[in-house]
């Protein structure tokens, strides 16, 4: 009997029905975003591998069982908490579309955007939820610091012209008040307001100076840093004052970094005010680990210590101007590290859990092997260093 085209398509496609669920695993395996198909009850009936890769075991050990016990901590996928009326509107045949933040283990923010598409039955009944998460933590961070820069160019302008402004009435107000504490004709009631009055002057003009440097360009004299030997010069400068505060310190200098490029000058006003931070969160002592190592094609200068950490909620917002969790200072300190590195090619990063304690981690450039020459033609000089134990002390290799 011959054999019709018809007949022939009707094979093609009856083999192509029976590999129907092989493809569409195979597919959905090679998107790199988190899948989960449910059921009408919430069940887990397939994940693809992206979900298999970050939280271990087979797809089998998933299937057909509640979302909330094997799916636990997919953050806005399976939580118990979910908003009853998100699902709701699933349920209704609604799309949903939401951001999620979680912490991971390195006391990271990260960003989240789950999208949950309903799938119903022939009756118009909710048969499916399919959940797709996607990491946009990258993104996030991109488009914020796009609009740091905006906010940054904005302060600049504002700091400059406010500072300006003030400057001079509050230079007479000291000025005066200090007049008046050196004339000996005021009784001990009116001396003691009028130090208030020199003392509160004084603290303004500190966060005056603070707004006028950071409102400044932060590009120094480009050229090549040697970033151990600066992170150990910083240490031994700010030895004493956390011996005194009962702060241990240490020391690890990676063995043969490169040279970077940024100014040295800079560069130690980042460990400044990275150590100044780690001090003002540990006032009843602790340690503070300094390490300069490479991280794939970037030199890493990394303060570490073992405060009180940051709550979740503040962590991506630590690095905007004038945020402070403390009473004194002007919110500038991380701001102005983010600045310096932004503007010489390099990042920050900081990683934080509450009562364990902050990192926060220097990126910078290596020199090429171009750029290392000076005009002699000699290659810039290496600075090895080992570990370096205790408070002050210091072993070079």
């Amino acid at each position: 009997m011959n054999q019709t085209p018809s007949d022939a398509v009707g094979k093609v496609c009856a083999l192509t029905l029976a590999q129907e669920r092989n493809l569409l695993s195979s597919v959905i395996d090679q998107i790199p975003d988190d899948i989960v198909i449910l059921d009408a009850a919430s069940c887990v009936v397939d994940v693809n591998r992206a979900v298999t890769d970050r939280l271990g075991g087979k797809r089998e050990e998933y299937q057909g069982k509640p979302c909330w016990e094997v799916l636990a901590g997919f953050k806005g996928i399976c939580e118990p908490e979910m908003d009853v009326s998100r699902w709701e509107a699933v349920r209704h045949g609604g799309k949903s579309e939401e951001v999620y933040t979680s912490v991971d283990s390195h006391g990271r923010m990260q960003y989240f955007r789950v999208y949950l598409y309903p799938v119903m039955d022939g009756a118009g009944a909710l048969s499916h939820v399919v959940v797709l998460r996607r990491d946009v933590t990258q993104g996030t961070y991109m488009e914020r610091r796009l609009q740091q820069s905006e906010k940054l160019a904005a302060v600049g302008e504002l700091s400059t012209y406010v500072a300006h402004e003030i400057r001079n009435p509050l230079f007479a107000i000291a000025g005066f008040a200090n007049s008046l504490l050196r004339s000996g004709s005021l009784d001990d009631k009116a001396r003691s307001k009028v130090s208030v009055i020199l003392e509160e002057s004084n603290r303004l003009d500190k966060i005056l100076k603070s707004l006028l440097n950071f409102s400044r360009p932060t590009q120094g004299m480009e050229g090549q840093v040697d970033v151990s030997r600066v992170a150990e010069a910083t240490m031994e400068l700010m030895s004493l004052a956390c011996q005194k505060q009962g702060i241990e310190v240490r020391v690890e200098a990676g063995n043969g970094l490169p040279m970077v490029h940024g100014d040295p000058e800079l560069i130690k006003q980042c460990i400044i005010n990275m150590v100044k931070n780690s001090m003002e969160a540990m006032p009843g002592g602790g340690r503070i680990d300094l390490r300069c190592y490479m991280r794939g094609d970037r030199a890493v200068a990394e303060v570490a210590d073992t405060g009180a950490g940051i709550p979740p909620e503040n962590l991506d917002q630590v690095f905007n101007p004038f945020f402070s969790t403390k009473d004194k200072g002007a919110g500038l300190g991380l701001a102005m590290i983010k600045k310096i590195l932004d503007e010489s090619g390099g990042s920050v990063e900081l990683e934080s859990e509450v009562g364990k304690g902050t990192t926060v981690r220097l990126l910078l450039s290596p020199l090429m092997a171009a750029d290392e020459s000076d005009v002699s033609g000699k290659a810039a000089p290496r600075h090895d260093s080992k570990w370096i134990a205790g408070v002050g002390s210091k072993e070079e290799a």
